[in-house]
């Protein structure tokens, strides 16, 4: 874990107790919970959020730092020493040493001079440009009483998400493509900086702030951020995210890509595709909106021109390099859709478009317990790859993992979809002189979600083919397979796109 802190250049002397005492006021409100000492705790990745990094063998010339010893300069004596303890004694590395994101687990232990009942979610708003926002994540351990003035003690879990800056992964995924050699190193080489990466490093940071200030649907799916650290002098980033831990009763479907054709019912596969149309019916339409935040990268016709010979060097790539796993149809449709992007995206720039998570998949997200209704609703994590696009982006990436190869779900689905999003769109406040958005009738919709499919094929699906060739994505395969066949039904799905369901069951 100390080892994954410091090859993202974390540093443990910034986690003090003005630090915690933040996540406390945004948790609970402004001095309602005071820090009386935190410490890092083993994470067990199999069983929380943390299972869906990639893994590998341990690094055993791996140098650790070892930070038992370091003392907090701002905040002196027992809160620092509390931090060190706990982590001294590790001799695992819960955290994959090949990971460039660190996660770690901090308990905050704190006391509270009225109540619990009182620890509930706060909406007070925080000066600073800080974040408020409610909880729901693991308190323990209190000693109720019935005066509002004595202690009570409690405990909070927050996960700390560290972020390598942009240029080591741009060089990350640059290395994979040098190896490969070839058309493909020398494509990829001139066209690293415009393949999504740059700012990764603020973008979920940023994408925090914009979930706390527009609230709605966004904040309602998104995982709880309680506190950000942003040094741009010394290229520091993290949030401080609630602990989605399953063992608590609350989470369940977080981490299913390898069961996720048993794990995900028509129910269930209904409810998220609900809540996503909530969030992306948002940002319907807002396209110059979602333009202006720099922070994003978004996929373009310009942009597209630029990297279609670098991706069709990926694809061809990914067929001599694994011909059982990528087919001629799949590997020949791929480069097709890449020859004719420029028309594609014609249309796709005509479309509505929205503010999309862009990696929608079982990897991502789970199912939570709403504490206020007692229904479940989506959660989405890891929104690094956010950007401006078809709101079918979304759908058919997440289809792609929960159904079979071969289904005939895909129109019932997709027109699902489009019947809440139209149906949550009516419920948006606009701008006074936005232009109204004419909504795409079943046909066209459809028509678009097979761009969008391809789309994820071309540009997505062979980038797990680059990563596949140097360690093995097991769930890869099913997924080939499952854009393969649905690539083959489309003409049939639109053709019985007619299979529409009455908005009154949204």
């Amino acid at each position: 874990m100390t080892t994954a802190m410091f090859k993202t250049g974390m540093n443990r002397s910034l986690l003090n107790k003005e630090f915690f005492q933040a996540i406390l006021d945004r948790a609970y409100g402004p001095n309602r919970a005071l820090a009386k000492s935190w410490s890092e705790e083993e994470l067990d990745s199999s069983a929380s959020i943390l299972s869906n990094i990639s893994s590998g063998d341990d690094d055993e010339d791996e140098v650790e730092k070892d930070f038992s010893n370091e003392k907090d300069e701002h905040y002196g004596g027992s809160l620092s020493a509390a931090s060190a303890s706990n982590n001294s004694g590790h001799g695992e590395e819960p955290c994959p040493m090949n990971d460039m994101t660190g996660h770690f687990l901090y308990r905050i232990d704190f006391e509270v001079r009225t109540h619990p009942s009182i620890l509930s979610s706060s909406s007070s708003p925080l000066s600073h440009g800080s974040l408020s926002i409610s909880t729901a994540s693991r308190v323990e351990n209190f000693h109720h009483t019935s005066t509002s003035n004595t202690y009570n003690d409690g405990q909070l879990y927050v996960v700390i998400k560290s972020k390598p800056i942009d240029t080591a992964l741009i060089e990350l995924t640059n290395i994979m493509a040098q190896l490969q050699g070839g058309e493909f190193a020398e494509e990829y080489d001139l066209v690293k900086d415009q393949t999504g990466f740059r700012n990764s490093h603020i973008r979920e940071i940023e994408l925090a702030e914009l979930a706390w200030q527009v609230g709605g649907a966004m904040e309602n799916i998104s995982t709880k951020v309680y506190n950000v650290l942003r040094n741009d002098s010394q290229q520091l980033y993290a949030l401080c995210l609630e602990y989605l831990n399953p063992s608590l009763g609350n989470i369940t479907h977080m981490n299913s890509t390898d069961t996720a054709l048993t794990t995900w019912s028509s129910n269930d596969i209904h409810l998220v595709l609900r809540d996503l149309a909530s969030f992306h019916a948002q940002f319907l339409g807002q396209e110059d909106r979602i333009l202006g935040m720099t922070f994003l990268e978004t996929p373009t016709r310009s942009l597209m021109k630029l990297l279609r010979p670098a991706y069709e060097a990926m694809v061809r790539t990914n067929r001599k390099n694994e011909p059982a796993l990528f087919s001629q149809f799949l590997t020949d449709s791929m480069l097709n859709f890449l020859k004719h992007s420029d028309e594609y995206w014609a249309k796709v720039e005509k479309s509505p478009r929205t503010l999309i998570h862009g990696d929608f998949n079982t990897r991502n997200i789970c199912l939570r317990l709403d504490p206020s209704t007692g229904a479940q609703k989506l959660c989405a994590y890891d929104w690094e790859l956010a950007c401006c696009h078809l709101p079918q982006r979304d759908v058919v990436e997440f289809l792609s993992f929960v159904l079979p190869p071969g289904s005939n779900e895909w129109a019932h689905y997709i027109e699902y979809h489009r019947l809440a999003l139209k149906a949550s769109y009516k419920t948006q406040p606009h701008a006074s002189g936005s232009p109204a958005i004419v909504f795409p009738s079943p046909r066209e919709y459809m028509e678009m979600a097979k761009i969008a499919l391809m789309d994820f094929a071309a540009l997505r699906v062979a980038m797990y083919g680059v990563s596949n060739s140097f360690k093995q994505v097991n769930w890869l395969p099913r997924i080939l397979n499952t854009v393969e066949e649905q690539l083959k039904r489309m003409e049939l799905i639109r053709a019985s796109s007619n299979k529409v369901l009455q908005e009154s069951k949204l």
